[in-house]
């Protein structure tokens, strides 16, 4: 069992760090307070975790303390939990063994568009027996996780029971109206027949202030541009799922989404003369409105069963479609005269079918996992741009896995998971009447070896070849309105494929103290993707396409510190820096750069604090990326550069079935500035047509929420 109370161990730590501190001079001590603080953690013997195996379990008692009231109250109170609630779930065509790594009842879910945070915020803290860490190769459970593995274990009870869960809130943007959020939900048991039915109302408002420096090529100021971008998005969602357990073990689940979406766009900008002699001369204003709607509904299920003595089968199947429509209109007003600058109309309906078998069989000290998945995908698009005659593009693939994964342990200390996929797949396109289909074959394998040094310290290897899945809107046509450019489709398209090597560590401390995790990973990519020409040389035209290789190296730490030795028990500190360096060759200049919108570094600071002996919890989130990050296309090379975001919350439990929480998202305007420089023609020209200086600054957004079960 994981120990949750701290013990003398934090007292000694927290002694012998009082003790490093005095016997330092004072002008050292802030310069070395960081280090301190780490050297505590990892050479303090009495915070050595003590655990048998690599599975770690946090009983639903250890969460009393919190006042947790969902499960996604009980996971950010994990140290480390924190980072898995903002990922999402598998974005990628079909299920494959990658995705959230959260499992309910060993079972992931079957379907791509359900919100795993929503999710978690619908089970409530009542329903859930125990939290597993899985840090062991995941054995039997179809997914795939180079960390750990959260898997949830909700209580079961022959008695009929319900609850009610409801989330009410308001959000404000300055500059825009209030709008209304609701999450409500009605889950039920009875017997092993287990039932959730929720709706929600998601909007999303964002204001946001550009002021732009139009600079000719020797970046003398031309024109000034003040454009001011009001962002409002609503989606009515329904969700439901149905889950039974029959006498002889079959479990069978069934799970169902059903959305409305819309999301529209004023953007209003005024254009100045730049004027040396006075303030500048407003001569233009470009009015803009973007509308785009959004239906989706997608099914799934999933049944698991014994077969006979040759191991456990799952079956997942997953059918989605999803309509979308999108308006643009842009006109300058001028002089007293309106005239249309652009226009665009495009339609997408997207379909999706996956499934996916596994079979999962044990042989002594050894596991396998074997089973086929299929997907098909389409994409039937129409788009017409300036009132243009409509055209009109289909898309398909077929997509076939056939995988195999054995696991097993070398030893005590040692544990060896190998897997081997073949993916078969064919692309198909009709754009007016003009055709092209192409098939692919790709061998992908994996090594992942994991050596428990100690029962606190584990070391991980992994070798794997991966192959990107397309993403079928690269394949027509569409409209960069910040820019003023158009991507243009790309019939011959290829998916990327990467080797990788990484080494990682992990390190979780004793008494609930924190872990640590590092990775250091390299990447080999074939067929990398990034903007091509298209057409002739001077067309300046371009669309999605494959440029070549690239290379990237990268470090990823999470280090995670529960406050105890500062007297804090339950005060989580979260800290995360990734360092990534990529380059390839630009297919316009045939020089060496950075791969596009690659963040040499990524900062993320993530504090939360459940105040001891009261009912209050407080936090905040800061993160920032460092470094140029650019973006390169036939006639435009783009830098930016970002600022710090700072987003901060509070929490007030009034019973342990009701809290409050209110919170401030880009307290510090979370600024963002672009270095664009346009050029006449191909960017190989080196003829430099202007230059546009940037500036984004996002307005402060609050959030004030209610939320019970009853």
């Amino acid at each position: 069992m994981f120990p949750i109370n701290p013990t003398l161990a934090i007292r000694s730590s927290y002694r012998k760090y009082v003790i490093l501190k005095r016997a330092l001079p004072s002008n050292y001590r802030n310069k070395k307070i960081l280090f301190l603080l780490l050297a505590t953690f990892l050479t303090d013997p009495a915070l050595s975790q003590v655990q048998q195996d690599s599975t770690v379990i946090y009983d639903s008692e250890y969460f009393s303390q919190f006042n947790a009231v969902s499960l996604a109250d009980m996971l950010r109170n994990i140290p480390g939990g924190i980072t898995v609630l903002s990922g999402g779930n598998n974005n990628n065509r079909g299920l494959g063994a990658s995705d959230t790594p959260i499992l309910i009842d060993g079972r992931r879910m079957a379907g791509k568009s359900n919100d795993m945070s929503t999710m978690l915020a619908r089970i409530l803290a009542s329903q859930v027996e125990r939290i597993e860490l899985i840090r062991g190769n995941a054995e039997g459970l179809d997914i795939r996780n180079e960390g750990i593995i959260y898997n949830v274990i909700l209580r079961q009870t022959s008695a009929s029971t319900t609850s009610n869960f409801i989330q009410a809130g308001v959000q404000q943007v300055s500059g825009t109206s209030v709008m209304p959020e609701l999450l409500t939900s009605h889950s039920g048991q009875r017997d092993t027949l287990e039932y959730v039915l929720s709706y929600e109302y998601d909007s999303r408002p964002r204001f946001k202030t550009v002021n732009e420096d139009v600079l000719s090529p020797d970046r003398t100021p031309k024109q000034f541009r003040s454009l001011l971008r009001d962002e409002r998005e609503a989606a009515h969602i329904l969700t439901g799922t149905l889950a039974y357990k029959f006498t002889n073990g079959t479990t069978v689940a069934l799970n169902g989404l059903y959305s409305e979406g819309d999301k529209q766009e004023d953007r209003a900008e005024d254009q100045y003369l730049a004027n040396s002699r006075g303030p500048p001369t407003l001569f233009a204003v470009e009015n803009g409105f973007i509308d785009e709607t959004d239906n989706l509904l997608e099914l799934g299920s999933d049944i698991e069963f014994d077969v006979g003595n040759i191991g456990r089968l799952k079956t997942l199947f997953v059918y989605n479609r999803s309509d979308s429509a999108e308006t643009i209109n842009q006109d300058i007003v001028s002089n007293g005269l309106t005239t249309p600058f652009f226009s665009s109309y495009s339609q997408f309906d997207n379909g999706e079918t996956i499934l996916r078998s596994t079979m999962n069989s044990n042989f002594g000290e050894h596991t396998l996992e074997y089973g086929v998945e299929a997907a098909y995908n389409t994409l039937n698009a129409t788009f017409s741009f300036n009132n243009a005659a409509f055209q009109n593009a289909i898309v398909k693939e077929d997509r076939y896995e056939i995988f195999v994964t054995h696991s097993t342990s070398l030893n005590e200390k040692v544990s060896l998971q190998s897997a081997f996929t073949g993916e078969f797949s064919s692309i198909s396109q009709d754009r007016d009447g003009e055709t092209n289909s192409r098939s692919f074959e790709f061998l992908k394998p994996r090594v992942e070896l994991r050596y428990d040094l100690t029962p606190s310290d584990q070391f991980r290897v992994l070798v794997e070849r991966t192959v990107s899945q397309l993403n079928l809107d690269d394949f027509v046509a569409n409209r960069n309105v910040d820019d003023d450019m158009i991507n243009f489709g790309n019939p011959d398209l290829q998916p990327e494929s990467t080797w990788t090597s990484s080494l990682g560590y992990e390190r979780r401390f004793n008494n609930d103290s924190g872990s640590l995790k590092m990775t250091l990973y390299y990447n080999k990519i074939s067929n990398h993707i990034d903007k091509i020409l298209i057409g002739n040389f001077d067309d300046a035209s371009s669309g999605t396409g494959n440029i070549g290789d690239a290379e990237r190296v990268g470090f990823d730490s999470v280090l995670n510190m529960r406050l105890g030795f500062l007297g804090l028990p339950s005060a989580v500190l979260t800290f995360t820096y990734g360092y990534k360096d990529a380059e390839t060759i630009d297919p316009f200049t045939g020089e060496a750069r950075q791969i596009k919108n690659n963040n040499p570094h990524r900062w993320v600071l993530q504090y939360r604090h459940d105040v001891e002996n009261t009912k209050l919890s407080w936090g905040w989130n800061a993160h920032r990326n460092s470094g140029l990050r650019l973006r390169q296309d036939v006639s435009l090379r783009e830098t930016t550069v970002y600022t710090n975001h700072l987003s901060i919350f509070s929490e007030f439990n009034f019973t342990s079935t009701m809290k409050a929480r209110v919170e401030a998202n880009h307290v510090h305007g979370d600024e963002r500035t672009f270095d664009k420089t346009f050029y006449n023609g191909n960017i190989a020209n080196n003829e430099i047509r202007r230059i546009d200086v940037q500036h984004d600054t996002y307005t402060t957004d609050f959030l004030l929420s209610l939320q019970a079960t009853f």
